[in-house]
This record gives structure tokens, C-alpha cells and sequence, in this order.
């Protein structure tokens, strides 16, 4: 499978690759084949059994740390290969992935240049409408909700590097990235509602860390795969109102006025 996996996380993260590893070990299935690279800053880590390759993208002579996009521009540029299959530090997975999908999606990408990405789990793009692609897939038709996330999916690499904007933190690479992939030629996939009723392609924890603290959904799914964690290092999140929670993201989009600007003039610009 020329496949590679793209975990993308921090160094500040490092906690988390310990249970993120021992589960993707037990239940990735196919993908424990491929060359795995981890998006670090300065870190090395390995697991038995993988071939963990970490990207120490922090340049050396380089007092500050690089923002989101640098460190996934830079983290991406390690890669070989063509296609990547993004995950993220805190999605552990607590089911065998299946493969037969897995490796169904990659044959889409490689047998049409005009699929930019393959969306394999219920948390990507949030879209009304859609039409079908073939055998289980159905292509997503703009404008959808989160059309570029962060979640589960198979990526043309090149075409995920040509979304990322330099200055953009994760929270506008989302929400300013989905606008901007509006116009671009490559078609949005996913595996269709039906296949995913028969059980996700790759199950996992909705994101395990949020706002820097462990989500609670952690507690059963550690206990039950005996692994041991030190959860009073980041404490637990609780959910505000959601009130609460569209203040934080507009924090998150507009907390930086200098940034924000410059991609909604971006988006202006294309037009």
C-alpha cells in the first residue's frame, strides 16, 4: 500500500502518543504497514513494531516555535509519496479499522487525479447535498460545512498543501480553508452513509483532547485496553454551553485581528 500515515501533533502533546500508539498498534490494521510520520517539534519517539518517523520540523537556529501551518507545511514536506492519511495525536482508535475500505479509498485517489481527498468517518464535512461517486463513495458538493477538516482522511498531499495559508492556526485553516476549497478543481469524497452503517471505517474518540484537557470518554476506553495514564497532569474538560463554545471558536478565528484579516481578504481576492 504507497500509503503514508500523517499523525499530526506537538511536542506538548507527547503524552498522548504513548496510548495513541499501543491502540493504533492493536487496531490499524493495513496501516501498521506504512511508513508513519509524526509531526514533531523537536521530539523523537518510537513504538515496537512501526516505523514512527519523526519530523523535527523546528529549524535549528530558530528561537520561536513555528505556528500550526509552518509545522504542518513543514511536517508534510517530509512525506514521500503521494497520499497521506492524516490523523491527529488524540484520535484513539478503539476498534479494528477496515481495511477493505481503507484500501478501496486509496485505489479512488490513485486511479482519478480529480479527487483531492477521501473523508472516511462521520466527523468529516458536515454537506447537504452530495451525488454519487461509485462503489460506496459519494462525491460532497459545495458549500458544505467544514468541506477542509482535520479529521480521518486519505489527502493527495499536494492539493492539501496548496489549502494551508502560512499564517492560519488549525481553527482557520477549517473554516477559511472550506471557503477557499469552494473553487478548487479537485472533488471531495466520502464513504457513503450506507457503508458507514455497517461500522465505521476508522473508529475513534472524538478528538481526546479539547482545550488541552483530557475529554472523559478517555477514562472507559483506557481502563478497558489497560493503559495507564497520569490524567491529573491536564485534568478533565467539561463542556460549557454553546454559547460558550461559538465565543471560543470565534476567539480562535478572529483573536488575532493581523491573520484573520489576511484571509478573508484572500478569499475576497479570489473571487
Amino acid at each position: 500500500m504507497s500509503l503514508s500515515i500523517f499523525v499530526n501533533t506537538s511536542d506538548g502533546f507527547s503524552d498522548c502518543w504513548p496510548p495513541f500508539f499501543k491502540l493504533f498498534e492493536r487496531y490499524g490494521g493495513v496501516l501498521r504497514r506504512s511508513p508513519i510520520y509524526l509531526n514533531t517539534e523537536r521530539a523523537s519517539f518510537d513504538w515496537p513494531g512501526l516505523d514512527i518517523r519523526c519530523t523535527k520540523v523546528w529549524p535549528a537556529g530558530v528561537s520561536g516555535p513555528l505556528n500550526w501551518s509552518e509545522c504542518f507545511t513543514a511536517g508534510l514536506d517530509v512525506v514521500t509519496g503521494p497520499y497521506v492519511f492524516y490523523l491527529q495525536e488524540d484520535y484513539f482508535l478503539d476498534r479494528p479499522v477496515r481495511d477493505e475500505v481503507i484500501a478501496e479509498a486509496l485505489l479512488k485517489l490513485q486511479g482519478d487525479e480529480t479527487i483531492g481527498v477521501v473523508y472516511l468517518n462521520e466527523q468529516g464535512p458536515k454537506y447537504r447535498t452530495s451525488r454519487p461517486y461509485e462503489n460506496g463513495f459519494r462525491e460532497i458538493l459545495p458549500p458544505a460545512r467544514y468541506l477542509v477538516n482535520t479529521q480521518a482522511a486519505i489527502w493527495r498531499k499536494d492539493f492539501l498543501l496548496s489549502l494551508i495559508k502560512p499564517w492560519e492556526n488549525g481553527w482557520m485553516f477549517e473554516k477559511f480553508g472550506s471557503v477557499r476549497a469552494r473553487k478548487a478543481q479537485q472533488r471531495f469524497v466520502t464513504v457513503s452513509p450506507e457503508v458507514m452503517a455497517d461500522g465505521s471505517v476508522i473508529d475513534h474518540v472524538h478528538t481526546g483532547i479539547a482545550r488541552g484537557k483530557w475529554q472523559v470518554e478517555c477514562l472507559p476506553l483506557f481502563e478497558k485496553e489497560g493503559i495507564m495514564v497520569d490524567f491529573s497532569r491536564r485534568g478533565f474538560y467539561r463542556r460549557g454551553s454553546r454559547m460558550k463554545f461559538r465565543l471560543e471558536v470565534l476567539r480562535k478565528l478572529f483573536g488575532r485581528p493581523v491573520p484573520a484579516l489576511r484571509s478573508i481578504l484572500s478569499l475576497v481576492q479570489s473571487r
